[in-house]
């Protein structure tokens, strides 16, 4: 019995040094993932009429199809109303308003991003999230607070009630997956368009 015993102890002894390697290289593996995507970025994109945005992914919470809303009356022409999600009222503030470009407003079939971290619990009301765009930060393609950014339209100036180029941080060109896109600087636009 005491050589089977040992037998049992060194199987065991076995399986745990196999189980502690291949943990070992899962994690190595996984540090070696994130290295490869320190210089990336991930965007969530939205459509808004024909024009794309890229919000920063991490300061989203969570896409929902686009819900009825309780306008509030004297507030900013951008904040379309409150809604209830998940159980609590969020504020929702049209993108596309936001920005000064025209919009029929998010209809039915737009969505709602609700937003990490925001002043107030808010979610952004757009016609539709195309997905996520991973962008190379390193490459000179992303230009960010550059005369590089494309022309937006006359209705885009804050003289038509929203904020114009003052939220775009950069521009993500077509090469990039899934498109190009207008990169937000979702803190500028939450200051500028919250009262």
């Amino acid at each position: 019995m005491g050589r089977a015993a040992d037998a049992a102890v060194e199987r065991a002894a076995e399986r745990a040094r196999a189980l502690r390697a291949a943990r070992t290289e899962v994690l190595a593996r996984r540090g070696r993932d994130r290295a490869a995507l320190a210089g990336t970025r991930a965007y969530l994109v939205c459509a808004c009429g024909a024009e794309r945005y890229g919000l920063p992914l991490e300061a989203a919470a969570g896409v929902l199809p686009m819900r009825p809303c309780t306008p509030v009356p004297g507030a900013v022409p951008a904040l379309v109303g409150l809604a209830a999600v998940s159980g609590r009222i969020v504020s929702v503030l049209d993108l596309a308003r936001a920005l000064g470009r025209p919009t029929p407003g998010a209809g039915p079939g737009g969505h709602l991003v609700t937003l990490r971290n925001a002043p107030v619990p808010l979610a952004l009301a757009v016609d539709r999230v195309l997905g996520v765009a991973e962008i190379d930060l390193d490459a000179p393609d992303l230009d960010e607070e550059t005369s590089a950014k494309p022309d937006l339209p006359a209705a885009a100036h804050p003289s038509s009630g929203g904020m114009g180029d003052a939220a775009v941080s950069g521009y993500a060109p077509a090469k990039s997956e899934g498109g190009d896109f207008v990169v937000l600087d979702l803190p500028r636009l939450l200051r500028r368009a919250l009262p």
